[in-house]
């Protein structure tokens, strides 16, 4: 029997209806979906608080399942969140933070109104994770901190402090010196540089370094005999994390330090025969390997060493690789001691009182007689026993300088002892007296240039300016 017209009508009607509804639960399985492949949390609130919807990110971020969330109302399980906000004022939330059940993370709420037509049906809440940003940002800064210490230290390298230019003399052979240098900065050669200690060394390595074509690059130093053995090479080559007991952070070694630029190895007769197969070893594959690390690292790098030894002679006796010490002495440039080229004596020891005379307001000059009694000295110390003894005469008059062991005397265009003439109680030092004599003997130790200051002031525990007033005030009271 067949179907009325209306009967067929309404089965039309019940399968569009049917497929409409499979349509819808499809469309709401993907949209489900959707939202469970954000990785921002999701809860769905209607106008009564009720909880209809949460994502699968929801129970992760916010530690809590599904199903002890939906059902419940709002106004009982978070009562100052955002979406309580939002219901009751019906305006979006920004920014609030939204407290968790285990307290651990940092999670932010944004909460926004739902309107259909125009009318309130309920509130969104989107929540994001931000302890991993949080952490990110502790680590970036962490990082930007130790990136800018680096930058800090480069720089420190990076300025060369002298030039050729800041070489005194006017003798034969430190012209021909200077000549030489100027010729071996346009190479990248290696450099050998010897002399007696305190002839300058360091001054041309710089000076090098600054008329090179690596002047831009950074000039690292480092004193081969000023670092016990068991720390040489970790300044060398640097060390991973974890490479020692101690070792929390890595560390750049004085080769990658120095990349593009120069190296300066003061005193390398000093290096130990282990240390010095791996310096060989870094000369000729251009690479350093960092204490701990599991693979090189490549380095551009130009060597100058320099030597109060005689280097030859120490491969003799077993002292220096043979190997190494050609690597080296590609070019000698050897520097004359002070004894040699008395002609220097006196502009040196002009260029250092005139130096000494701005640091200290001074008015020291050299007579002639003083001038001859230098150019008497043989000076085994070189420039910088010129450099100490001279600072000595300016800080502390002739009397105090006879009972050290001096015997030059330099005079002052006023000598305020004899102008204001001084007496002392027999048997009796005073507190002032007491501190002018340890600040002289801690300058005996460390020396009278910037450095040896810089060093005493640091034993002494005062400041720079400080040690510098005193010095002024000691110099200038007529105290002896």
């Amino acid at each position: 029997m067949a179907a009325e017209p209306s009967d067929k009508f309404n089965i039309d009607i019940i399968n569009d209806l049917r497929l409409q509804n499979k349509m819808l639960l499809l469309w709401q399985e993907e949209f489900k979906a959707v939202l469970d492949a954000i990785s921002e949390g999701i809860e769905v609130v209607d106008m009564s608080g009720q909880v209809t919807y949460v994502n699968r990110s929801f129970e992760t971020i916010l530690d809590e399942p599904a199903s002890e969330r939906i059902g419940k109302n709002i106004f009982d399980v978070s009562s100052n969140g955002a979406l309580v906000e939002t219901l009751r004022t019906n305006a979006p939330v920004h920014g609030k933070i939204h407290p968790t059940l285990n307290g651990k993370k940092v999670v932010l709420a944004n909460s926004s109104p739902i309107k259909v037509s125009g009318k309130m049906q309920g509130a969104v809440s989107v929540f994001m994770d931000i302890s991993k940003v949080e952490n990110m940002s502790r680590q970036l800064e962490n990082r930007n901190k130790e990136i800018q210490m680096l930058k800090e230290q480069v720089l420190q390298y990076a300025a060369p402090q002298y030039t050729l230019n800041s070489i005194i003399g006017k003798s034969e052979a430190i012209k021909q010196c200077l000549k030489m240098a100027q010729k071996i900065a346009d190479t990248n050669l290696t450099v050998l540089i010897s002399g007696e200690s305190g002839t300058g060394k360091e001054l041309f390595a710089h000076g090098i370094h600054s008329a090179s074509r690596r002047a831009n690059g950074p000039f690292v130093k480092i004193n081969c005999a000023a670092i016990p053995d068991h720390l040489l090479e970790s300044e060398f080559f640097g060390f991973e994390a974890g490479a020692f007991t101690g070792a929390t952070k890595s560390k750049m070694g004085k080769f990658e330090l120095a990349h593009t630029g120069t190296l300066f190895l003061d005193e390398i007769g000093e290096m130990s025969i282990i240390l010095q197969a791996k310096l060989l070893r870094v000369l000729q594959d251009k690479e350093v390997e960092r204490l701990g690390a599991v693979k090189p690292r490549k380095v551009d790098v130009r060597i100058i060493v320099a030597t109060n030894k005689d280097l030859a002679a120490e491969v003799e006796k077993g002292n220096f690789r043979q190997d190494l010490y050609y690597r080296l002495n590609v070019i000698n440039l050897a520097i004359p001691p002070l004894r040699e080229r008395p002609e220097d004596i006196v502009v040196i020891a002009q260029h250092i009182i005139s130096r000494l005379n701005e640091e200290y307001s001074s008015q020291f000059i050299l007579t002639d007689e003083i001038i001859a009694e230098l150019k008497a000295k043989s000076w085994p110390g070189n420039v910088r026993e010129l450099e100490n003894y001279l600072g000595k005469r300016v800080l502390f008059d002739q009397d105090e300088v006879s009972e050290i062991g001096f015997e030059t005397t330099l005079q002052t265009k006023t000598t305020q002892k004899e102008a204001l003439g001084t007496s002392r109680t027999e048997g009796f030092t005073s507190l002032e007296d007491n501190e002018k004599q340890l600040i002289r003997n801690v300058l005996e130790k460390y020396g009278y240039d910037l450095q040896g200051k810089q060093r005493a002031a640091k034993e002494l525990k005062i400041s720079l300016s400080t040690l510098y007033n005193k010095l002024r005030r000691y110099k200038g009271d007529g105290k002896q």
